[in-house]
């Protein structure tokens, strides 16, 4: 029994999905929900996901594939869609903008 209450505490930490507004560098990403190609340049969604210790996976979203459930997933980790942070590129730019305001309509917070 006290090996067991020991172990408890050295077991996977889950730690939540992180969520970035970018600019695509190339045009070979392709969103996780359409599974279309996201053009060089455009902006996009990414979620880099904690999979286990020491390792992780990005993932990708198109600006046109914010749903709710997805809204509701960021807006867990950030609180507002002002919040989500955006690529030194995109700052200020119509294209985060529009990003941003999908997450909050999507959410039902308005647009």
């Amino acid at each position: 029994m006290e090996l067991l209450e020991r172990m408890r505490g050295r077991g996977f930490q889950h730690r939540p999905s992180t969520y970035k507004i970018s600019a695509a560098p190339t045009g070979r990403g392709r969103c996780r929900r359409c599974r279309r190609r996201i053009e060089k340049g455009a902006a996009r969604v990414e979620i880099c996901a904690f999979v286990r210790p020491g390792r992780r996976t990005l993932l990708l979203r198109c600006a046109d594939c914010v749903d709710a459930r997805f809204a509701a997933a960021v807006l867990a980790v950030h609180g507002r869609a002002e919040r989500v942070p955006v690529e030194a590129a995109l700052v200020g730019s119509a294209e985060a903008l529009r990003v941003q305001r999908a997450i909050d309509a999507a959410s039902g917070g308005g647009g």
